[in-house]
């Protein structure tokens, strides 16, 4: 019996389908299929139903998942023990970025890695929030920077902020914007994000807060489009307070005085994977650089 047999024995177990196995497992369904197919013929008993539906547990299936489940966590143990005691990470993490590197403190982060573990190289790849679960899932990404809130408990994630986001809208708006009531906004145009993307959550609380139905000049799911649409005159839209008042934001945006709703950034990966040293180097690591939690994001 193979540990790498266990391992694929218990991805085919959680997820009930070959397909969907064999994708995270970077195999192909074949290979998968003839791993699960040798570990019933060693161990002597049927581990899962063949459905039209996919892939089920037997009685005996779900009582050795269990083991397998044990005999998988203490080899993470020992293999987490082994890597403290050598004392040097090497690898890559793929990571998943959904702003500016400013925003993120990526420079810092290369800068830490430089100087604590200068064998381990990061991958950065474009993915927004709304995406970032689903890359963890399908073993696109270690880890990913993610605004909102997440609803997934197979995900963890590692809240690093409180984002103050605004109401913001070009300048020639700097006379009347910061004083309205928040049913005058309502009589301007907006631009709208995607539904799956935590900046439409904050916009959509807001307009039932405040009775607002919102006319859509556009839907946009890039926060530079947004800013450039902003101060062009396009219509409002909620921004990062960092990103309505950065340097990006040039002449200088119409910033309305009301409410100013937050939402958390975090970093995430796969709640089972947590504990790889590389990730909780990761996670440790992102902590210390995002502390103390009160200061203003710089």
């Amino acid at each position: 019996m193979e540990l790498y047999q266990l391992r694929t024995f218990v991805m085919v177990a959680d997820e009930g389908n070959l397909s969907r196995a064999a994708k995270r497992l970077h195999a192909s369904q074949p290979a998968v299929s003839a791993q699960i197919k040798a570990l019933e013929e060693e161990l002597g008993v049927h581990l899962f139903l063949r459905t039209p539906k996919g892939m089920s547990l037997t009685t005996d299936g779900v009582k050795l998942r269990d083991h397998a489940g044990q005999v998988l966590a203490t080899v993470a143990t020992m293999e987490r023990e082994a890597g403290r005691m050598r004392g040097m990470l090497r690898g890559q993490l793929r990571i998943g970025i959904n702003a500016k590197p400013e925003l993120l403190r990526l420079a810092e982060l290369f800068e830490a890695l430089r100087d604590r573990h200068p064998e381990v190289r990061l991958h950065l790849l474009q993915a927004m929030s709304g995406e970032v679960g689903d890359k963890l899932e399908a073993g696109e990404l270690d880890a990913g920077f993610m605004f909102g809130e997440v609803a997934s408990d197979r995900i963890f994630a590692s809240e690093l902020r409180q984002m103050e986001m605004v109401v913001a809208g070009p300048p020639e708006l700097a006379a009347q914007l910061p004083s309205a009531s928040a049913a005058q906004l309502g009589g301007y145009p907006w631009i709208v994000t995607p539904d799956d993307c935590p900046y439409q959550a904050v916009a959509e609380k807001f307009f039932a807060r405040h009775g607002i139905t919102p006319t859509k000049a556009a839907l946009v799911d890039d926060e530079s489009i947004i800013l450039l649409m902003v101060r062009n005159g396009v219509g409002l839209s909620f921004l990062l307070r960092d990103d309505a008042l950065g340097p990006a934001a040039e002449e200088g945006l119409a910033i309305w005085e009301g409410e100013r709703p937050t939402l958390p950034l975090s970093i995430a990966c796969l709640q089972r994977r947590r504990d790889e040293p590389m990730l909780e180097m990761l996670l440790a690591m992102l902590a210390e650089l995002w502390q103390p939690q009160g200061e203003a994001l710089r």
